[in-house]
């Protein structure tokens, strides 16, 4: 199911974003996805969701790329249209662990505001001032560094 996104990270030549090049354009030119898949065992405590959103996929704690839901088909069958401003990035739309870039408001570094979305969401959270958008890169990794810190501690009483 995601043998297209599962190892691109090895052949990534990270290196200067371009200019003017937001830090969530530049994770989609480098690397174009991540998809955690995290077995039993080392999960709990972690915000798990189904891969894809279906059973099948996987189960995971993080899966980031920027075709992960079709927006359009949810404000067509809401008739929600503030929805539009929004891009979900991260799965788990149906478990209220998804997050989507809110284009209401982007930083003068040209970074969109990050939001918890849930596909029951009726209404938009307002919006966030302009200085107060952290880089999507900044975001990544400070959930990725929890994440890490959770599943090792899990890891460590299992020995």
């Amino acid at each position: 199911m995601h043998k297209a996104r599962i190892g691109r990270w090895r052949t990534a030549k990270p290196g200067r974003p371009k200019k003017r090049e937001s830090s969530w354009d530049y994770f989609l030119r480098v690397y174009g996805s991540i998809t955690w898949i995290v077995g039993s065992g080392a999960d709990q405590d972690l915000p798990m969701f189904l891969c894809g959103n279906v059973t099948g996929g996987g189960w995971s704690c993080l899966e980031i790329a920027d075709d992960l839901y079709a927006m359009d088909d949810l404000v067509e069958a809401t008739g929600n249209t503030d929805l539009e401003d929004l891009l979900v990035f991260h799965g788990g739309w149906h478990t209220s662990r998804s997050f989507a870039f809110d284009s209401r408001v982007v930083s003068a570094a040209g970074e969109l505001s990050i939001i918890p979305f849930d596909e029951g969401m009726e209404k938009l959270p307002r919006p966030m001032k302009r200085e107060r958008v952290q880089p999507f890169g900044l975001w990544l990794h400070k959930r990725v560094t929890q994440f890490v810190r959770t599943a090792e501690g899990n890891l460590r009483e299992a020995l």
